[in-house]
């Protein structure tokens, strides 16, 4: 079976508790969202496996407060803490020595951190883009004698290099993406709206046990466009024969995420304008996968993507395009992405066990866009890809 072990969670509160005592801070708080919603879970996550499914809903005083969310106080010396509203969890139970059910998340926060970690000292703060202003404000008047460190690094840190239950969830993860984006590409024909595309999609990840994050999808007039600024990240609009079509989709598979995309014309082969662009999205990222290998660098990466774009036939007829994701070429991938990221002036070395999403979007109004997007696991020979699709998909 895959998963996680719970021993697997001991060493991880292990290594977490060592790097805060080597970083100078007395203990960690990982403060974590849920209520359906896969930004900013992991720390809590990682740490212990609980995930809340409870929604967020404003607070109401004498009631609740920070609903829909969870945090977990760890001492570099004492009992883990696990604080959620959940009355009672399947199993496996959560990794930690206690658990309390609150329905205050920021007064029982405040009176675990009171009792079990020592006054007059630093205390690092994993999740912090999670917690609201005013939750923040009140647990600062709660706890004087104890310094918040907003210390997201650390965790960035303690999740980049992945075990093997890890990398084998994210390969069962990609692998579901890959048969979504597969059904998705498959159902985008003329007539069919761009609503039954995700549709397909959606219904290929929850079968499969997954659970969706979000997606981006685009066509037609609009392809150039990440998505609908809607709610919906996708329209009624009906496809039509030589629409360009492009999707990015992102999920997990207990956790661990999927997330990477295609491109394709509807119900008809590219015209040249077309065929450049898919070209040029594919080849530059394609080209930089070949070099995610141990003791390369980050850098080399998004200069060989760089290189490969440039020289690409849509650049030498258009230029280059405008950069897409702030200039970088794709993130770290686990239970969350961001750092370290792909881009040129990145002086991160590549290690195995890493895994990352190496990805390219070019905008081409009154033709277009398209993108391409793939997961990639390195090893000790290379870059494995685990994101199984079509490079092409043809009429």
């Amino acid at each position: 079976a895959v998963g996680i072990e719970r021993t697997e969670y001991d060493a991880r509160q292990a290594a977490a508790r060592e790097l805060a005592r080597e970083r100078g801070y007395s203990a960690l708080i990982a403060w974590s969202r849920g209520g359906s919603t896969q930004d900013h879970y992991a720390d809590v996550y990682y740490l212990t496996g609980f995930y809340t499914h409870q929604p967020f809903i404003p607070d109401e005083p004498g009631r609740w407060r920070a609903h829909g969310h969870t945090a977990l106080v760890l001492p570099v010396d004492g009992p883990a803490t696990l604080l959620m509203d959940m009355t009672e969890v399947q199993d496996p139970k959560p990794a930690a020595d206690r658990a309390r059910v609150t329905e205050d998340l920021v007064e029982s926060l405040a009176m675990t951190v009171a009792e079990t970690v020592p006054p007059s000292t630093d205390v690092a703060l994993l999740g912090g883009e999670a917690l609201a202003w005013r939750w923040g404000r009140e647990l600062g008047a709660r706890l004087p004698q104890h310094r918040l460190i907003e210390a997201d690094d650390l965790a960035a840190e303690l999740r980049l290099i992945k075990s093997a239950a890890e990398l084998d969830l994210l390969r069962a993860a990609g692998e579901i993406g890959a048969r979504a984006v597969d059904a998705a590409m498959e159902a985008a024909v003329p007539g069919v709206t761009e609503a039954e595309v995700a549709a397909e999609a959606i219904a290929e990840i929850v079968r499969a046990g997954g659970a969706l994050y979000g997606l981006g999808l685009s066509s037609g007039p609009w392809a150039h466009t990440f998505s609908p600024s809607t709610p919906a990240a996708y329209s009624r609009r009906r496809l039509n024969a030589g629409d360009m079509i492009r999707l990015d989709l992102y999920g997990s598979f207990d956790g661990y995420l999927f997330d990477f995309g295609r491109s394709r014309v509807v119900g008809r082969s590219p015209t040249q304008a077309q065929q450049e662009i898919l070209d040029a999205v594919r080849d530059s990222v394609r080209a930089g996968t070949e070099l995610l290998r141990p003791d390369e660098t980050l850098g080399a990466v998004a200069r060989r993507c760089e290189e490969a774009l440039k020289a690409s036939a849509y650049a030498r007829r258009h230029g280059l395009p405008r950069s897409t994701m702030g200039g970088t070429w794709g993130h770290s991938l686990g239970l969350d992405w961001g750092a370290p990221w792909i881009e040129s002036t990145s002086d991160t070395v590549i290690r195995p066990g890493m895994c990352f999403a190496i990805e390219r979007r070019l905008e081409a109004p009154g033709t277009g866009g398209a993108n391409y997007e793939n997961d990639v696991i390195v090893t000790d020979v290379g870059p494995e890809i685990i994101t199984h699709a079509p490079d092409l998909y043809g009429v």
